[in-house]
């Protein structure tokens, strides 16, 4: 499979996914949510310790088996590795705090040692008159033999911190990607609800300091409950991971898509206007429509989304506006679903007839 990355100009843009699917097919590529998943995080190049694995398969055996999809996206992208606990880090890094601790306690109590030592033999230098000029040389050899042990013990000393400091670095950035993880919804890897609210009370502050437009988008999949009553709750979560990919690559680089609630995805689009939004949102729900996630094809392997549409208004509010974009969504809900309902200040803008 070609591992051209995808340029970020709207039309690459817009077809990231189904490129993705004509690219699986070609290269006789079981078209599965995993593979939808590892391709997309690949061919994006925003997870670099993937690519770089990833890159390093392809320079050994010249391509990507399936099975060496399986095994990457289980290290790099599945939910499972998301193991360990921020405590578990924290106290990782206190031990090895510790341990430097030691060690400087450990070489400064014997660089006093080793002074008291030096102290004594000048004091009997000067005391002693009888001294004969062995007794002078024996002592300097003494006294350079513990100068040279105390360097020793520096450089020794130096190493361990420069080691424990290189340590420490790493574990606290395996903290920060933790804490940073923790606000990603494993199911779907993307962020969730919590991220998504404090993302955009940031941005929409933001558009308001700068006059930016900036516009929200939600959506609810249509009878997911049945779909997952029909296929198996552990499907259906591969089919969310593979929607939230879906609409990651319909939307621009920089939008941010969350999963907002059990079946509903939410997706914030600075500077952008609700018509652009609208069109995004658009070829998102053509996608999902035109897709159907089991084999063979049916019918019930096919997922429909209802989509609301909001653009932040002066004096705004994050609750303000979503409730303009869920109320959107309800309406899409009302009159059919499987369509996208903008909700401006003045009211809902859609159309009556029900789109293919």
């Amino acid at each position: 499979m070609s591992a051209a990355l995808s340029k970020p100009g709207a039309i690459h843009r817009i077809h990231f996914g189904d490129l993705i699917v004509e690219e699986l097919r070609a290269a006789k590529l079981p078209f599965e949510p995993k593979q939808f998943e590892f391709w997309f995080a690949y061919k994006s190049g925003r997870n670099i310790g993937l690519n770089a694995a990833a890159n390093q398969i392809r320079l050994k055996n010249g391509a990507l088996t399936a099975p060496d999809i399986d095994a990457l996206h289980e290290t790099f992208i599945s939910p499972l590795r998301l193991t360990g606990t921020p405590d578990a880090i924290v106290a990782r890094i206190e031990a090895r705090l510790r341990d430097a601790v030691s060690s400087l306690d450990s070489a400064i109590a014997s660089a006093r040692q080793q002074r008291e030592a030096l102290a004594t033999e000048a004091a009997q230098l000067g005391q002693e008159s009888a001294l004969t000029l062995q007794d002078v040389l024996i002592t300097i050899d003494r006294l350079r033999l513990a100068s040279k042990e105390g360097q020793t013990r520096l450089v020794a000393l130096a190493a361990r911190m420069d080691s424990a400091t290189r340590e420490i670095g790493a574990i606290q950035e395996q903290l920060s990607n933790l804490r940073a993880e923790y606000q990603i919804d494993p199911t779907t890897t993307l962020p969730n609800r919590a991220s998504f609210n404090a993302t955009l009370a940031e941005t929409l502050e933001i558009s308001a300091q700068s006059r930016q437009p900036i516009s929200v988008v939600l959506c609810n999949l249509d009878y997911f409950t049945a779909f997952n009553e029909n296929f198996g709750n552990h499907t259906g979560d591969e089919i969310l991971r593979s929607i939230g990919m879906m609409a990651r690559a319909q939307m621009r680089p920089g939008d941010v898509v969350a999963r907002y609630g059990g079946d509903e995805y939410g997706v914030i689009l600075p500077q952008a206007r609700a018509g652009e939004a609208v069109v995004h949102a658009e070829k998102f729900r053509q996608a999902l429509t035109g897709h159907s996630f089991v084999t063979p094809a049916t019918a019930h392997g096919r997922v429909t989304v209802s989509i609301g549409v909001a653009e932040a208004i002066k004096g705004d509010t994050p609750e303000f506006l979503l409730r303009r974009a869920v109320n959107g969504m309800k309406i899409a809900k009302r009159e059919g679903r499987n369509r996208v309902v903008e909700m401006s200040p003045d009211g809902p803008i859609w159309h009556p007839e029900r789109p293919t």
